[in-house]
């Protein structure tokens, strides 16, 4: 069997309201799907990470579009084989990374082996996790994705942590004073159930001055406080910081996301499939991070064929942190999958039937696509 065709689905929706990060503001959300063919007529799909900047979505189409020709032909008769067709991939487009984007490349890839998992899960008949000797495991999730003001966020964080959830994240790096008021306002609901998320927003000078203020709240975990490359400046706010730090959502490759817990900068590992290369590169990070005593948790931020595949991955490796789950009003979220994924109460347990994940609905992709 062999691979007869890679193709890239780009999907645009409004969002009922704009979602601030400390990096920008989104008004529409992207949603960056692969879809791989078999010769046999299998088709697989995989997600990439196109939430921000907009325009995001047309260069993951272009790079998808450029590196499809060295993966199509290719034999797919083995797992091992989608591990020898991304490690190819990788070693491709080496020289491109350098001259071009590392970034958009790892991100494209990722969404390729993704597909092919799903398309040999499909094949096997099997769920993907089972293939890899993962168990049908419970996965506690976070909520992220709902604002307001301090007491409004403070009466939606308790709702949640009642509903289920293992902990809630909100947003930080904006104005010092609104922050902390904002996380004084969770806290006393939330205590160390609370997750604060920089989005690399500060400076080293503005972390050392804001960790002392936070260090009080007994957070959960800070993430990303610092820019994803700034190793030094993490390396000293390990010793300011009293609560947890986290990061490695923005790590893409496989190399970068093992030497940083191995570097053990951090409490908790972020693995992202959609931007690190795939599940093999996330599942590799993770494991480091067990090896190496820290704690993981994996991260996604679009659709939930992503999510799915992030569940398989947690079912693989075992014993995750609580992970991300999205609950900002986004209805193509789970809309755009032909069943919904096991969700309830604030656990999710791995797609259980063939592949990674179900497959997207036709008529919902036809609605939003743009490319």
């Amino acid at each position: 069997m062999k691979i007869q065709n890679i193709e890239f689905v780009g999907l645009r929706t409004p969002l009922p309201s704009p979602a601030v990060f400390s990096w920008g503001t989104a008004e529409e959300r992207n949603v960056g799907l692969v879809r791989v063919v078999l010769s046999d007529g299998t088709e697989g799909w995989g997600e990439t990470s196109v939430t921000f900047p907009l325009w995001s979505l047309e260069e993951r189409a272009a790079t998808v579009r450029g590196i499809a020709p060295l993966a199509v032909g290719s034999r797919l008769e083995s797992t091992d084989d989608i591990a020898r067709i991304a490690s190819e991939l990788i070693r491709s487009t080496n020289r491109l990374r350098l001259l071009w984007s590392a970034t958009g490349i790892s991100a494209a890839i990722g969404a390729i082996e993704m597909a092919l998992w799903d398309a040999w899960g499909r094949v096997q008949g099997r769920p993907v996790w089972e293939i890899l000797g993962g168990a049908d495991t419970d996965i506690p999730l976070y909520a992220v994705g709902f604002g307001g003001s301090p007491a409004e966020v403070a009466d939606t964080a308790t709702g949640l942590l009642e509903g289920g959830y293992a902990a809630v994240k909100i947003r930080a790096g904006f104005d010092p004073e609104a922050d902390v008021a904002l996380i004084d306002a969770v806290s006393a609901v939330a205590g160390d159930r609370l997750y604060v998320d920089v989005n690399m927003g500060w400076t080293r000078l503005q972390a050392s001055e804001m960790i002392p203020r936070l260090n009080p709240f007994g957070l959960g975990w800070l993430e990303e406080p610092l820019s994803r490359d700034d190793r030094e400046g993490l390396r000293a706010l390990r010793d300011l910081a009293e609560m947890p730090l986290a990061a490695g959502e923005n790590c893409y490759s496989e190399s970068e996301l093992v030497a940083l817990a191995e570097s053990r900068l951090v409490e908790v590992l972020m693995p992202d499939l959609a931007r690190v290369g795939g599940l093999g590169a996330a599942i590799a990070g993770a494991r480091a991070a067990r090896a190496n005593n820290q704690g993981y948790s994996t991260h996604h931020y679009a659709s939930d064929i992503g999510f799915a595949a992030m569940a398989t991955m947690c079912a693989v490796v075992g014993n995750p942190r609580p992970i991300l789950r999205d609950v900002s009003p986004w209805p193509i979220r789970s809309e755009l999958l032909s069943e919904p994924l096991r969700i309830e109460h604030g656990v999710a347990r791995p797609y259980a039937g063939a592949g990674l994940a179900p497959a997207p609905q036709p008529h919902i992709i036809e609605e939003h696509r743009v490319l």
